[in-house]
C-alpha cells in the first residue's frame, strides 16, 4: 500500500510523461490515463477519509 506521499509523488511523475509525450517524444501506453484517473481518485479518497476521521 502507497502512502498519501508516494502516491502524490507518482501521479506527478505521470502528469510529466504526459507533457512529454504531448510534444512527440514519445508514445504513452493505453494503461496511462487510466492509471491517473485511478491515482488521482485515490489521492482524493484518502484526504477526504483523513478529515472525517
Amino acid at each position: 500500500m502507497f502512502t498519501l506521499k508516494e502516491k502524490l509523488y507518482l501521479l506527478k511523475l505521470l502528469q510529466t510523461e504526459k507533457r512529454k509525450s504531448l510534444w512527440g517524444l514519445r508514445k504513452r501506453d493505453p494503461v496511462h490515463d487510466k492509471l491517473v484517473e485511478k491515482l488521482e481518485q485515490m489521492v482524493r479518497n484518502e484526504q477526504v477519509n483523513k478529515e472525517h476521521l
